[in-house]
């Protein structure tokens, strides 16, 4: 790549990020009082139990992680902006796509939604913002120990380890493979 294409991808990338995050300066955020705020809270439920829904385990805001990623958000630069933005963009999918809130839609139409934010540019608010929620969710839920059932865990490996990793993994009564 010779150098004048890599200054303009530079600069490109530079005004990109300026336009966004003056647009930062503007918005209300998620923790913002009156019923919005509300709202926004429930969009981000609906959009946490998407992506960690409720089996045999509870879903991601019946353990209240919801809440627990906006108060994680709050201690990070530009997250609080990323989560407003990115259940904005939600929101505006769900609308166009179908004439829907986005917490009103039911649970196939929100994993449509989600899939595209998945599969959207890297460099993307909607890809950024599924990304980096995925990521910390993915954190609280499985220091929960409420998840650990699903995976056949009773306790977490420390200190006791497992002492029995090179058995074979047991049935147990309801048919589902052990540890």
């Amino acid at each position: 790549m010779n150098v004048h294409n890599s200054r303009r991808r530079f600069l490109r990338h530079g005004v990109r990020a300026a336009v966004f995050f003056g647009t930062l300066t503007r918005m209300v955020p998620l923790r913002a009082a009156g019923g919005a705020a509300q709202r926004r809270g429930k969009l981000l439920a609906a959009f946490v139990d998407t992506l960690i829904p409720m089996d045999l385990t509870p879903s991601a805001s019946q353990l209240k992680l919801d809440r627990r990623l906006v108060a994680h958000a709050a201690r990070i630069v530009n997250y609080p902006q990323l989560l407003e933005l990115g259940a904005q963009w939600l929101d505006a999918q769900a609308s166009a796509q179908y004439g829907l809130a986005f917490e009103a839609l039911r649970p196939e139409q929100r994993d449509r939604i989600v899939a595209q934010a998945e599969a959207s540019p890297r460099n993307g608010i909607p890809k950024m913002f599924f990304d980096r929620v995925l990521a910390d969710l993915m954190s609280f839920y499985y220091a929960e120990p409420a998840s650990w059932v699903g995976m056949g865990f009773e306790s977490p490996p420390q200190p006791r380890g497992y002492p029995d990793y090179t058995l074979a993994p047991a049935r147990r009564a309801n048919g589902q493979a052990g540890v």
